[in-house]
């Protein structure tokens, strides 16, 4: 895999955990205003995962961001 398209890849999917985050966040609300709290606690269990999916992502990203960088520097 060419280390452009990778790239890209990890932040495409990066931002799709985040989308997907910012979206239960949403739903959470609205379920807490419509006072049906069994639906508000499943999505907030869900902004915990895009959450933490989103950051472990970001992080190994960054990895092979810096992988990326001191193998060209090699060279």
């Amino acid at each position: 895999m060419k280390p452009d398209y990778q790239n890209n890849l990890f932040i495409f999917i990066e931002r799709l955990w985040l989308v997907g985050a910012i979206f239960a966040v949403g739903c959470c609300i609205y379920f807490l205003i419509q006072k049906d709290n069994d639906s508000a606690l499943f999505f907030f269990g869900f902004f915990i995962l895009a959450s933490l999916l989103y950051i472990l992502r970001k992080g190994q990203r960054k990895k092979q961001e810096a992988y990326l960088k001191n193998k060209e520097n090699k060279k």
